[in-house]
């Protein structure tokens, strides 16, 4: 498949600037946000949820990169998070439809397992680690539009509307947030720094899932230059988290429950690896985290 001109929607957002980047001299860019270009593109200034601008912004183009959303339980109001989320994700993949645009990536999220930031929310997997094949259990407004926009994503692939890969991301730990969150995570009682996350502290959750974006960037590549990446669903995630505890140890803590362990092996080598199996997304779009952040913690001994 010939790749050429790829739309990228949420361009000037943050998330989006790190893809574009990425993708800078290697295709033809084009961007749609309700904020105004960064990065001297082609670029519509609406929002996803005007169809119309979306339509317009999809003519031509051979990918569409959707990141465009409500980033975040603490972001909007719970009708806010689905109707942008949902609606907004509709219009993207019925007007690449209506392009005939080739190949779509769809992000969604880790928390549609059931993993969620919401207090008293979190369901604990079943086993781990949590591989594709896990059941989907979303109790958060955000993890539920997400899980949603994966369900209508599926549906237009499996009627021959395009190629779709579907990316989870785990938190997304930006520079402007990574002197705080280390800190955090070296001494979550004592911490007593200020907070840039806005309405809460920002982290990874109570696992303290991260993901670089410069490697999540690299993915997003990668799901645009392989030939056949596959629908996913693929989890992405650091090598590690930044919890102050081993990882079976602290999801037994805060479930009450041990999960099976169906890879007891990947624990062992690695006491601290995230609750999510990253082989396959390994094997299938070529990708492992680079950055590893957990080294930062040593500064704070």
């Amino acid at each position: 498949m010939s790749i050429r001109k790829v739309l990228v929607t949420g361009a000037g957002g943050l998330m989006g600037g790190y893809v574009i980047d990425k993708l800078l001299g290697h295709y033809d860019l084009y961007g749609i946000d309700i904020l105004p270009d960064k990065k001297g593109l082609p670029h519509i200034q609406s929002t996803i949820l005007n169809y119309e601008a979306v339509r317009r912004a999809c003519e031509g183009m051979d990918a569409v990169i959707q990141i465009a959303a409500v980033p975040n339980i603490w972001s909007g109001t719970h009708e806010e998070i689905i109707h942008t989320n949902v609606t907004g994700t509709w219009n993207v993949l019925k007007a690449a439809e209506e392009a005939g645009v080739k190949r779509v990536i769809v992000t969604s999220s880790d928390s549609v397992i059931g993993y969620t930031v919401l207090s008293g929310s979190m369901i604990a997997p079943d086993y781990l680690p949590v591989d594709e094949s896990h059941i989907c259990r979303p109790t958060d407004p955000y993890a539920l539009s997400k899980k949603l926009c994966e369900e209508m994503t599926k549906s237009f692939r499996d009627r021959g509307s395009f190629e779709a890969v579907i990316m989870r991301p785990v938190f997304v730990l930006y520079p402007d947030l990574e002197t705080e969150v280390i800190a955090r995570a070296a001494d979550p009682e004592g911490y007593s720094g200020p907070s840039q996350g806005g309405r809460k502290p920002p982290g990874g959750g109570a696992m303290w899932h991260y993901i670089d974006p410069r490697d999540l960037a690299i993915a997003y590549r990668n799901a645009l230059d392989l030939e056949k990446p596959g629908l996913g669903p693929y989890f992405l995630s650091g090598p590690n988290t930044l919890a102050p505890d081993y990882t079976l140890a602290r999801i037994k803590n805060m479930s009450g429950k041990e999960p099976a362990i169906k890879a007891p092996m990947i624990y062992k080598n690695n006491p601290f690896a995230p609750l999510y199996d990253l082989s396959f997304a390994e094997i299938n779009l070529n990708f492992r985290a680079q950055y590893d952040l957990r080294k930062k913690l040593s500064l704070y001994d």
